[in-house]
């Protein structure tokens, strides 16, 4: 394999990485339909409709003061990947055998450390959890003198983004592909 061939699918990483952290992972949309008596037609609104990219949420854990889980998450799904990914290209260069075999270890080490595949098994089994949840309830209002009987459902439904399916591809090539330059034979 060539140092061409090498360098190019080192960068598939962060070709996966960049649109895996800005792209959005994970949306959430919660409509309510209220049925009644005195409304002709059953009428649907969306109470709440959300999505978020890693940064997104790491912005927004910042600025709520969340910071250690902010820090945590940015270290873990953005800072760790792009040091892998700059050490497996630094092995690619290094001067000495012994050199580029300890950063691919390093990188190799890391990957087993590393919480960017329990990231996207949690957002996975958040999104398994809420992909679609309805609650109904049944009241009466008190209008003009009378009861109405009023229906509700309410609908959780959400959807990976495609910044999940990035990263997701990003963690699965990075894994792999850190094996094949472990295995590698210098040039």
């Amino acid at each position: 394999m060539t140092k061409a061939v090498v360098v190019a699918l080192t960068l598939v990483n962060f070709v996966l990485l960049v649109p895996g952290v800005i792209l959005p992972v994970y949306g959430v949309t919660i409509t309510t339909e209220v049925a009644a008596a005195i409304i002709p037609e059953p009428v649907e609104v969306t109470v709440y409709e959300q999505t978020r990219s890693i940064l997104g949420t790491v912005r927004e854990l910042w600025l709520s003061a969340d910071y250690l889980v902010s820090f945590l998450i940015l270290l873990f799904s953005v800072i760790v990947p792009v040091a892998k990914a700059g050490m497996l290209l630094g092995s690619i260069y290094a001067a000495g055998e012994a050199v580029r075999r300890r950063l691919v270890l390093v990188v190799d080490l890391i990957g087993k450390w590393s919480m960017a595949d329990v990231f996207v098994v949690a957002v996975f089994l958040a999104f398994l959890a809420t992909r679609d949840q309805a609650q109904a309830n049944s009241f009466s209002v008190p209008v003009l003198l009378r009861q109405v009987d009023v229906d509700m459902q309410t609908r959780l439904t959400s959807e990976l983004g495609p910044g999940f399916y990035c990263f997701l591809a990003y963690c699965l090539f990075s894994v792999a592909w850190t094996q094949v330059l472990k295995y590698r034979r210098p040039d």
